[in-house]
């Protein structure tokens, strides 16, 4: 199973587009600011998405919780956290939790490190087809999950 993880489309539809194109994945997780743009995507797997300090739909939440292959994967934007000071508040939130892994947008620069047994992952921002990036996580039966960035160009 492989999972893409996107944030901060601000707008632009089409380099989510090229990344589900491209990866075929069975699960797309938005992690906020650009909520609105996934009205304009057909996407037939299941989608997950967190609400960013950009968009304006109130009735999507902060954040989620999702379980796959016993990993609990959090996901949200981050700005509840002050990502773009520093990653502890959200350190702390995902040991509370029980997290094994987890998701995070918001600072536009992509980021991937573990502490404390748990694994957190920024995809970067996809706006841009020239600068846009992306990430994706790949489940196999037993076996520790895979983790890889991408760029669009």
């Amino acid at each position: 199973m492989k999972i893409l993880v996107i944030s901060d489309s601000h707008g632009s539809v089409g380099p989510i587009l090229t990344a589900i194109d491209r990866e075929k994945p069975d699960v797309l997780i938005h992690l906020g600011d650009g909520l609105n743009d996934l009205a304009d995507i057909k996407f037939d797997g299941k989608l997950f998405a967190a609400r960013g300090n950009c968009d304006l739909n109130g009735r999507v939440k902060t954040m989620g919780k999702v379980e796959y292959n016993k990993q609990i994967i959090l996901y949200m934007h981050g700005n509840e956290f002050d990502v773009q000071k520093n990653y502890e508040k959200m350190i702390s939130f995902a040991k509370i939790q029980g997290a094994d892994i987890v998701l995070f947008g918001h600072t536009h620069k992509e980021d991937y490190f573990t502490r404390d047994g748990i694994v957190f992952l920024n995809p970067g921002a996809i706006k841009d087809r020239q600068t846009g990036t992306y990430a994706t996580i790949t489940f196999k039966d037993n076996e520790k999950p895979t983790f890889k960035h991408h760029k669009l160009t």
